[in-house]
């Protein structure tokens, strides 16, 4: 771009106004990091609403194990016995394993599976993987 005053007097030939090479370029970074910024938050949106309905799922399935026990036939919870619990849009497409590896009516953790990720759930440890 030409300097403000060149443009004092009305110019005496076609000039054409342009930009110079430095303001595409940052034109071009701005939106890369905008893009960078809004993929951060997806991501972190999708990662806080798996790990909330592991949590969901957990409490479902524990609530299911003390109101099987209380009947005296236990049997650990699957995820069909869950469903009134957790809604079908939490069971859409998932996979739910629950795990009472001492039958005691107190589960020891869940695995949830959906849309790629794996999280694994138990009172005060989350983790999340990617499904092979």
């Amino acid at each position: 771009m030409n300097p403000i005053a060149k443009y004092q007097f009305p110019p005496t030939k076609n000039e054409s106004v342009a930009f110079d090479r430095g303001f595409p370029l940052a034109v071009v970074s701005i939106l890369f990091f905008v893009v960078v910024i809004i993929a951060g938050l997806v991501l972190s949106s999708q990662h806080s609403a798996g790990a909330a309905s592991a949590r969901l799922v957990y409490l479902a399935a524990q609530a299911r194990a003390i109101e099987s026990a209380a009947t005296g036939h236990y049997q650990v919870p699957v995820q069909a016995d869950l469903l009134d619990y957790i809604g079908t849009e939490v069971n859409q497409d998932a996979v739910i394993t629950v795990v009472d590896e001492n039958r005691d009516a107190t589960i020891d953790y869940i695995v949830y599976r959906r849309s790629g990720r794996v999280t694994s759930y138990s009172p005060g440890n989350l983790e999340v993987t990617k499904d092979n």
